[in-house]
């Protein structure tokens, strides 16, 4: 498995790169610079030189003079000194570096002219060296060793600082991973910010990981809330549907075995409903793509049938005072548990009076005449009912609220959001 570089040895490597590549650009620069005044130098030295020997060479039968300092002038390629060897591809009035084959060990140039002497067009040479420029060419190479010397020296200091400074910005992301590595794996408390000079990255990174931790959270406590519910809610359906079945056995009589079969089908649909709700309770699902609905009025009336029961002969009034429409993405089984734990729930708290489903536009009140929020033990706590209504409410956008009445009793109700 490749061996993977901390923070530290990455910018030691990064730094040693580009510092390397500093020097070798600051050098091929140097040298090209050298080059290219040397060769403008010796390109006007001799232009000059030639001139000078022109002057000198018309009018005589002369082949070769001497253009102190520097230069010599030949007439004719072949009155060129034995050893010298001509570049090749030469052009007129260009210096150009003597061959590599030629005899000698001096950084020599030559540059071909095209000249009148005694009235007719010959070729001239002008070969050039220049000892006081070499010697000041070693001088520069020498100076230009002590600022590589110098430049080494501050490359060595910035790399110290550059680690130091890497070592504190990185400082923070290694007490982060140290103390995720002690947590343990049921430790969902949020993260704490590492102590030094966390970054704004550091910071954004503790706050994205403290998010992806209260998911987790929300993730199980939607888990246990599933157990919980089901446990409960469950229980009643199939306590009836097990005395039904108990009673099945003891009448032959059409109308109670009918009554028997109706308490069943409205226990395994209320069964039905809760399943599919708590289960749609622990997903996660994008809203926006679920398609509104309209409620429809005999929705109310299903749900107001199949808890008349829990009144159990008690004088109590279940109406229905539709207002307005409601559009909303709650799927119908979840509607129904919805308005039925707040239908059940003031059902409990009346022991005479009213019961009123009162619908308005986009919003849906219980409306009771019981005993109120006070009259129940826990104050609003109406048991795992309202817990449930909560949990629908959040995940669907619905703002919930139970208050008391003024003239006693009180009031449950879900505003559901406007679609779009």
């Amino acid at each position: 498995m490749k061996q993977i570089k901390t923070a530290k040895q990455l910018t030691f490597t990064y730094f040693s790169i580009v510092a390397f590549a500093i020097i070798a650009f600051h050098f091929s620069m140097f040298t090209s610079m050298i080059e290219n005044i040397e060769m403008i130098y010796a390109e006007n030295r001799m232009l000059k030189d030639k001139i000078t020997a022109v002057s000198l060479l018309d009018g005589t039968e002369l082949t070769h003079v001497t253009v102190p300092p520097f230069s010599d002038v030949y007439v004719g390629k072949e009155n060129l000194p034995p050893g010298i060897v001509l570049a090749q591809g030469m052009v007129d009035n260009k210096p150009f570096e003597l061959d590599e084959a030629s005899g000698t060990t001096f950084e020599m140039f030559a540059m071909r002219s095209q000249v009148i002497l005694n009235g007719e067009l010959k070729e001239i040479y002008v070969i050039h060296y220049d000892e006081i420029y070499e010697i000041s060419e070693g001088q520069m190479f020498e100076t230009q060793s002590t600022q590589l010397i110098l430049s080494l020296l501050l490359l060595i200091v910035s790399l110290w600082v550059v680690m130091r400074i890497s070592g504190r910005l990185t400082k923070p992301l290694a007490q982060l991973t140290q103390s995720l590595g002690e947590r343990s794996p049921a430790n969902l408390s949020p993260i704490e910010l590492p102590e030094g000079a966390a970054t704004r990255e550091i910071r954004q990174l503790v706050d994205r990981l403290n998010s992806y931790q209260n998911q987790i959270c929300e993730l199980i406590e939607r888990e246990r809330a599933f157990n919980r519910y089901a446990s409960h809610e469950l229980r009643t359906p199939l306590m009836v549907m097990k005395g039904a079945t108990t009673l099945l056995g003891k009448s032959d009589s059409k109308e109670f075995l009918e009554r028997q079969r109706v308490r069943m089908a409205q226990a395994c649909q209320e069964m039905e409903d809760y399943i599919t709700t708590l289960l749609s309770l622990t997903r996660d699902e994008d809203l926006d793509v679920i398609a509104s609905r309209e409620v429809q009025t005999s929705e109310y009336d299903d749900i107001r049938q199949m808890h008349l029961g829990y009144l159990a002969g008690r004088k109590v009034t279940v109406e229905i005072i539709n207002k307005g429409q409601i559009i909303t993405k709650l799927p119908v089984p979840t509607f129904h548990i919805l308005v039925g734990n707040l239908l059940k729930n003031a059902m409990a708290c009346t022991e005479e009076g009213y019961v009123n489903i009162v619908i308005s536009e986009n919003e849906l009140a219980i409306v009771d005449s019981g005993c109120g929020l006070s009259g129940k033990p826990g104050g609003e706590g109406y048991g795992l009912g309202l817990m449930i209504v909560r949990d629908i409410c959040a995940k669907y956008d619905c703002s919930f609220s139970l208050v008391d009445n003024a003239d006693g009793g009180c009031r449950a109700t879900v505003v559901f959001p406007h679609s779009s």
